[in-house]
This record gives structure tokens, sequence and C-alpha cells, in this order.
């Protein structure tokens, strides 16, 4: 499933894709890990399941296919 929304994103030009995984969810943050995302940052106490608060993770993927040097920029006017 995330082959095919990288396919999809890059077909759409996208640069980026982002996730925000519970910290305790060791096993999405292993997959997205193999998948090319890399850790950016975390939120603490952001996802409330089942009356208990948790940190999340936050990670980025940036595509190989598009954007990055020579990206046009939007322009404040």
């Amino acid at each position: 499933m995330l082959k095919a929304l990288f396919a999809a994103s890059e077909n759409e030009k996208y640069w980026t894709l982002t996730a925000e995984i519970i910290f305790e969810n060791s096993a999405s943050l292993a997959l997205h890990k193999k998948c090319g995302f890399r850790e950016i940052g975390y939120r603490v106490k952001l996802g409330h399941v089942q009356g208990v608060w948790h940190d999340v993770i936050l990670l980025e993927r940036r595509s190989q296919k598009t954007g990055g040097n020579g990206l046009p920029t939007r322009k404040c006017k």
C-alpha cells in the first residue's frame, strides 16, 4: 500500500510525504523507516487512545524523483 502511495504522490509531483505515529507503535515505525521515512521530531501527548494520551513521532519521506534543487517557489506579493 505504501508503494502505491509513493507512486501516486510522485505522479502528482509531491515532494514530501509525512506521517505521525504513536510512539508505542513500533511495528508501524519500523515499516515506515524501512520504506524511507525518517524521524523529524515528536509531539508530546498528541494522540489520545482509549483514555490515554500518547506521544507522536513525526516522520517524512522525500521523493527522489520530484522536488529538490530547482523546485519553483512561491513568493509573497
